[in-house]
Formats: structure tokens, C-alpha cells, sequence
């Protein structure tokens, strides 16, 4: 068994798997998942077959993000998740390591240093559509100032990976104050099943609501899904208030420590697999 860099096939193979697990991954995650940092992303091969995954793309110097870690179920308990999730650890070098645990693996990681801080959990529905003047599309607003946002609200450097996915395909809305100065905004992408909704930054949750208003608007009679971080204690309500219901859950957890973030301004993750 080698472990080895992972290939544009190979992530296309790792994301069916994605999408068997129920984890509905957006249809053109991987060319952005792996322009991230491309060697920041990993395989298990066996006899010429890939057989497990895991990724650890690294957001400058002090922050790292481990996902997409699924071994074929054939080789589950043997040593393919191991050399794997020493591939990734080894990869961090050093930096504080955020990862989504599903719930029966919380333990698992808590074994490997991880803290658990708080849960994403996904609420799927169709909200009514609105639209509000104050609510815009993403290439109407200054992309600075959305880069600003997201600067702000994740513990890494991720600008390169944010221009490519506030660009198209992805469909964006952005709030501006009264100034016309954009203090959140939200991107939703095509996934296998609807389309999901991150990330999801906003003042208030009456802005973060009608920016899922305005996105739906966009995508009429669409099922949206959004991830929302339990960190923000108005997240699970406004989602509930739009007739959104809770289905998936994960644990947001770290290792080397909790990176300080605005929470109440966060109202849903980009993506699971990175971050």
C-alpha cells in the first residue's frame, strides 16, 4: 500500500464516495478543493486501486483543515486510515487543524488531540423567496470588501480559494449596509441533491435569513441545504423560521487550539471538506 497525492480522477472517485456517504457534495467541488493546495490532498492505493482519502490543505502558516477522510469500507480496520491520517498530520506541520467529525467518530479524534467546540448541522428546505434592495448579487459589490468578511470569519489565509468560489458557477448575494458597504453574504452551489448554501456570513440573523430569501429567489422551487454553525445561537432559529428542517450533523473540532472567531456572525460553514 502507497500513500501518494491525489489526482483530478482521484478526486472525482473520492467525492462518489462523498455522495454515497450522504454528505452531498457541491457537482464542481473538487477543481476548487484541489487548486486550494494541491498537495495538500491524499490517496491510500492498493494493487493499482484506491482504496481511501484524506485531506489536509494548509491556509498559511498557522491553520489547516482535515476532511474528506473515508477508507473503502473493505479496508476499514486495517491500517489504510492510519497511514493516512499520518500522512495528513504530518502535512499540517505544526498548525492548529480544524475537521468536521461525524458524530460516531467524535471519540476517535478526540483520542487523536481533537477538541470538540460546537456542531454543524444541516437544514434542508425550500424558503419562500423574497427579494430586499439591500440584498445584491455577489458581482455587484466590491469582491474586497466580501474577502474582508470572509477574512475576518475564518481562522486561515484563503483568498485564492474565495475568488474562485464567489465566481461562477456559484450563484452569490451579498448584504450592504446603509453606505452601500456589504457586511455579509452567502454563496450556493449545485450539489447531487439541490444545491447547498456556504458560506453564510451576516449581521443579524434577519439579514442572514433574507440572504437565503434572495438566494432562493434565484433558485425557485430548489432544495437548499445550509450547514449552520451552532456557535451562533440565533443559526438553528433563523433556519427553523424558514421552514429549513435539521437533518445531518458533524462536530466542528480542533487540534492546537480554538482559533477565536466572530460566531454570532457566522451563520454556516463554506464546505465540510475544507473548511
Amino acid at each position: 500500500m502507497i500513500i501518494r497525492t491525489m489526482t483530478p480522477d482521484d478526486m472525482s472517485l473520492v467525492l462518489s464516495w462523498a455522495a454515497a456517504e450522504g454528505w452531498n457534495p457541491g457537482a464542481g467541488d473538487g477543481r476548487y478543493f484541489l487548486a486550494t493546495d494541491p498537495d495538500g490532498f491524499f490517496v491510500a492505493e492498493d494493487a493499482g486501486a484506491v482504496v481511501g482519502s484524506i485531506s489536509m490543505p494548509r491556509f498559511g502558516p498557522e491553520y489547516a483543515f482535515c476532511g474528506m477522510y473515508i477508507v473503502r469500507p473493505d479496508y476499514r480496520g486495517g491500517t489504510a486510515g492510519l497511514r493516512l491520517a499520518r500522512a495528513a498530520s504530518d502535512y499540517a506541520q505544526g498548525r492548529i487543524v480544524g475537521t468536521d467529525g461525524v458524530l460516531e467518530n467524535v471519540h476517535a479524534y478526540e483520542r487523536l488531540g481533537f477538541q470538540a467546540v460546537h456542531s454543524h448541522h444541516r437544514h434542508s428546505g425550500i424558503p419562500t423567496p423574497a427579494e430586499h434592495d439591500h440584498i445584491r448579487p455577489g458581482d455587484t459589490v466590491d469582491i474586497e470588501a466580501l474577502l474582508a468578511i470572509d477574512d475576518a470569519c475564518f481562522p486561515g489565509e484563503r483568498r485564492d480559494f474565495m475568488r474562485a468560489w464567489l465566481g461562477a458557477p456559484h450563484i452569490v448575494r451579498a448584504s450592504v449596509d446603509a453606505g452601500g458597504v456589504p457586511d455579509g453574504f452567502g454563496v450556493a452551489r449545485e450539489a447531487a441533491d439541490g444545491w447547498r448554501i456556504g458560506p453564510l456570513y451576516a449581521p443579524d440573523a434577519g439579514r442572514a435569513a433574507e440572504i437565503i430569501r434572495s438566494l432562493a429567489a434565484a433558485l425557485p422551487g430548489v432544495m437548499l441545504h445550509v450547514d449552520v454553525n451552532t456557535a451562533n445561537t440565533e443559526a438553528g432559529v433563523m433556519a427553523r423560521d424558514l421552514g429549513m428542517v435539521p437533518g445531518f450533523e458533524c462536530v466542528r473540532m480542533y487540534r492546537g487550539g480554538v482559533p477565536a472567531l466572530p460566531t454570532q456572525q457566522i451563520f454556516a460553514v463554506c464546505t465540510l471538506e475544507v473548511g
